[in-house]
């Protein structure tokens, strides 16, 4: 019987907890509607003659607008207190892409370019060669772009050293004379330094936009961020 009624408390109080968290939902959705209402009666007040397209975008302007202006409005009153729409927005239960609508993209960062630079924009044909193989491969293959690259240009030139490709401009992180293992490992440490850039200043971008409870996934082995964006509309730029 103890035992019955410690799993009614657990189970009560998970109920009110899940209670509390959707009212963020709620309430950010409430406050949204009734921005979405002034901004269509906005629109009809000022532009009652205007094309369907002039229409639209006055009202995603004017909705921005009072959802900026109004962020610090309170509009829930938690267990701290007053909550404005900002934390309200932040707090809400993430309802995911398919149900609140939003942005999601896979983004590739493009490597064909860092290798070209690294090998000192090289005319050699068959380093070009292996570059455009290397690309050719990699989107049925589960191996990184560096890897497909190094495997293409040892079948093009028999296991030709790469040093002579990549020293020139590595600020003498190679020599001419060193292996292909010290080479390889070089490019990948190049290609994932040039991956992490990429990612921070994509995520430091996504901050900027105040986007409530973004997913960003990088896979430096594919060479690839996936990007969920709840609630933001494909013209934010």
């Amino acid at each position: 019987m103890q035992l019955k009624g410690l799993i009614r408390f657990f189970t009560i109080l998970l109920i009110i907890y899940s209670i509390y968290e959707l009212s963020f939902t709620w309430v950010v959705r409430g406050h949204e509607k009734k921005m979405e209402a002034r901004a269509k009666q906005f629109v009809s007040l000022n532009y009652p003659n205007a094309d369907s397209a002039t229409k639209d975008q006055a009202y995603k302007d004017r909705y921005r607008r009072l959802i900026d202006s109004t962020k610090d409005e309170t509009v829930h009153f938690g267990i701290t207190g007053p909550i404005s729409y900002q934390k309200a927005k932040e707090e809400e239960l993430n309802l995911g892409l398919d149900l609140q609508g939003g942005i999601n993209v896979t983004l590739e960062v493009e490597l064909t370019e860092l290798l070209r630079t690294m090998a000192n924009k090289s005319k050699d044909p068959n380093f070009l060669k292996a570059l455009e193989n290397a690309n050719s491969r990699k989107a049925n293959s589960s191996a990184d772009f560096v890897s497909l690259f190094v495997e293409e240009y040892s079948k093009l030139t028999n296991n030709a050293p790469l040093a002579p490709l990549f020293a020139a401009a590595s600020n003498g992180k190679i020599t001419p004379k060193d292996g292909n293992d010290k080479v390889v490992s070089y490019i990948h440490d190049e290609a994932n330094a040039a991956f992490g850039r990429t990612f921070r200043v994509l995520q430091t971008r996504i901050d900027q936009f105040g986007v409530a409870q973004p997913n960003i996934n990088p896979n430096a082995d594919q060479g690839i961020i996936t990007v969920e964006l709840p609630g933001l509309q494909a013209d934010a730029n």
